[in-house]
């Protein structure tokens, strides 16, 4: 409709020139009223384009607007053809500039302004031939045609108009219900960002409890290690001291062979059967050895609990590298949501670009005729309003394709949070996996360590038999020192002979004994090796674990950099925003200029037409008058309220000072 309104005068001008230029006099005249026309025109189409929305319903009301006032144009210059030339009596006139002509056309406007309100019209007679009053109900049938066109024209235009205003009502919907949407989406963001606090919290107070518990149980196996290792120590000890009193023996026992070698033969076997207790003592000596292995044996196996602290230490580490990919993962989440306020903010001032452009242009109709007349404006260039509008679109263009990437980034980053989460609960899951593992082969350790107790208890009753034989050999001995007498030996020879059957019976346990734990320290040393290869597998896991972490790590610290990517864009799409209103409020001013130029265009174009039918006799007046009336009846049935301020911006703008300065100007010419 204000698109419209703002074509009326160019038509009027129309009306009004074709008429009165077939009557012209002067062809100088006539050429002036065609450059009112074509300047009229233009200036009328400008702001049509200005005004009509960017919209396909738009342009198509702007093609047909353009064809029209053509076709227009076309009748206008063939009318003008026409009419035969009349030679004017003034010879040596010269061209007057546009803004002269604007402005005595104001002054002409003004003078028939006053007389169309006044009641009475004078009609004036010219002395012209009735050559041309023939042709004028012909001109006037063809001007009512072109206005039945004109308002059919108007018709469709207005239903066009409707129409982009529906789609334009169902573009601000679709608006409303993405921004709903939008909402509902961060309440549900916000929700799952709580319950993932919550279940963090659960699980570090599990991560805690387990670590205690883990704690205690080394406390525990540390206790019962160094008791083991006491013992340990005591045995060895009495082993030595055995050893040693067994060579006393064994010195002893010489001295009396070599003391009895006088004797009789039974003293020859007794040293035989010396000799095989010797041997029976060697034997024994390689049991000592042996238990000296089954000791370096524990002593390894303290090496592996040592590297099972060193793994539940890793495993600590583990965790601590969790917890601080949480922390990041929660940075990224805090960096998301102010990227997601930012977005907001731009959205909220796109808006009110939006609201602050549709209001500049209600504004371009309404305060149209509020500006006051400056001639030496009439000059300026009028700059095109089509690259106005060409910007405005790109601006716009480009805030809708940042949108979509800061739309696209943030999937991105919650993708990639995502993931990071993922792999953090694996990695979790793993840890506990081999916790459970790990606690399973110290349980396994500790039974091997009771049992290895029990064989030394066994051991320990063993060597105190050993001892109270030893003693008793050492009493009998001193009794055959003591006693000179044969037969005493020989009770005494029995007695040993009686003892050495009695060792070799022992020797015998001892044998099948020492089988036995031979057997179980291979047992042992073979569940030691599977327990060192059980470690190194423990040990390519941690790694694993650990490269898993840095690998997580490194993840973590791609999805911070494309979170400062993204603040990045932020920024400058803030900026692009505001290099956008500093070129809303330059479009502005232009917009306000242009205002300013279209109703000085306008108000010429008026007095044009008013100085052309001043110019000829009382009877075209009327006519013409009767037309204008007729036609702008109909215009004021549908536009009243911009006639109406229309006449009111006339009355208010009637300046005498400004009316003797265009009578001047438009005197100075003719002298």
């Amino acid at each position: 409709m204000l698109t419209l309104r703002m074509g009326l005068p160019s038509l009027w001008v129309r009306e009004h020139s074709s008429s009165e230029l077939n009557h012209a006099a002067d062809p100088k005249d006539k050429a002036k009223s065609t450059d009112l026309f074509t300047l009229n025109y233009d200036v009328a189409f400008r702001i049509f384009q200005i005004q009509m929305p960017t919209t396909t319903y738009g342009v198509d009301c702007a093609q047909g607007y353009k064809a029209l006032m053509h076709k227009v144009y076309s009748d206008f210059r063939s009318s003008s053809s026409d009419v035969p030339q009349k030679v004017s009596p003034r010879a040596g006139r010269q061209l007057r500039p546009a803004t002269l002509d604007t402005a005595s056309s104001l002054n002409q406007l003004n003078k028939t302004s006053k007389d169309n309100r006044s009641p009475k019209v004078t009609e004036r007679r010219s002395p012209r031939s009735p050559a041309p009053e023939r042709k004028r109900p012909s001109r006037i049938s063809e001007l009512e045609s072109q206005i039945s066109q004109l308002k059919e024209d108007l018709k469709v235009v207005r239903n066009q108009l409707g129409v982009s205003e529906s789609c334009k009502k169902q573009a601000q919907q679709e608006a409303q219900e993405s921004k709903n949407q939008l909402s509902s989406l961060s309440a549900k963001l916000e929700d799952s960002q709580q319950k993932l606090f919550q279940f963090s919290a659960s699980e570090q107070a599990r991560v805690i409890e387990l670590q205690r518990t883990i704690q205690e149980h080394d406390k525990a196996w540390q206790c019962e290690l160094k008791d083991a290792q006491k013992k340990l120590s005591d045995n060895t000890a009495a082993l030595t001291s055995a050893i040693d009193e067994i060579q006393q023996l064994k010195v002893q026992l010489e001295l009396v062979a070599n003391c009895e070698n006088a004797h009789t033969q039974i003293a020859e076997s007794s040293d035989v059967e010396l000799l095989n207790l010797k041997d029976n003592l060697a034997e024994s000596l390689s049991l000592v050895e042996n238990m000296k292995n089954q000791l370096r044996d524990s002593k390894e196996s303290a090496q592996a609990q040592a590297l099972v602290n060193e793994t539940l230490r890793q495993l600590e580490t583990a965790k601590r590298t969790v917890e601080f990919l949480r922390a990041d993962a929660a940075k990224a989440v805090h960096g998301y949501n102010s990227a997601s306020l930012e977005l907001d903010q731009s959205r909220a001032r796109v808006n009110s670009l939006e609201t602050l452009v549709s209001k500049l242009e209600f504004g371009l109709v309404s305060n149209k005729c509020n500006h006051s007349l400056n001639i030496s404006d009439d000059g300026n260039i009028m700059e095109d309003p089509s690259r106005i509008e060409a910007e405005i679109y790109s601006l716009r263009s480009a805030i809708e394709s940042a949108e979509t990437r800061y739309q696209e980034e943030q999937i991105q980053c919650a993708v990639k949070i995502r993931k990071a989460y993922e792999l953090v609960e694996l990695i979790k899951s793993e840890s506990r996996q081999r916790e459970s593992e790990l606690e399973a082969e110290l349980r396994r350790k500790k039974v091997d360590i009771e049992e290895l107790k029990a064989n030394l208890m066994d051991k320990e009753t063993e060597l105190q038999g050993i001892v109270e034989e030893n003693e008793k050999l050492n009493l009998q001995l001193e009794k055959c020192m003591s006693s000179e007498r044969e037969v005493e030996l020989k009770k005494e020879i029995e007695k040993l002979e009686e003892c050495v059957a009695e060792l070799k019976a022992n020797l015998m346990d001892k044998e099948t004994t020492l089988q036995s734990i031979s057997e179980e320290n291979e047992m042992v040393k073979l569940e030691m090796s599977k327990r060192f290869a059980q470690g190194g597998r423990v040990r390519e896991e941690i790694e694993a674990a650990k490269a898993a972490e840095r690998e997580a790590v490194m993840k973590l610290g791609s999805v911070m950099e494309d979170a400062e990517r993204s603040n990045r864009k932020a920024a400058r799409v803030a900026e692009q925003l505001e290099a956008s209103e500093a070129a809303n409020s330059i479009i502005e001013g232009e917009l306000r200029r242009l205002k300013v130029q279209s109703d000085q265009w306008r108000k010429a174009a008026e007095a044009a037409a008013a100085i052309l039918s001043a110019g000829n006799n009382g009877k075209l007046t009327e006519r013409s008058m009767s037309l204008d009336n007729n036609y702008n009846n109909s215009i004021v049935n549908n536009y009243s309220p911009f006639c109406e301020q229309l006449d009111d911006d006339f009355q208010t703008k009637k300046n005498v000072n400004v009316l003797k300065k265009f009578g001047v100007l438009w005197r100075k010419p003719q002298k």
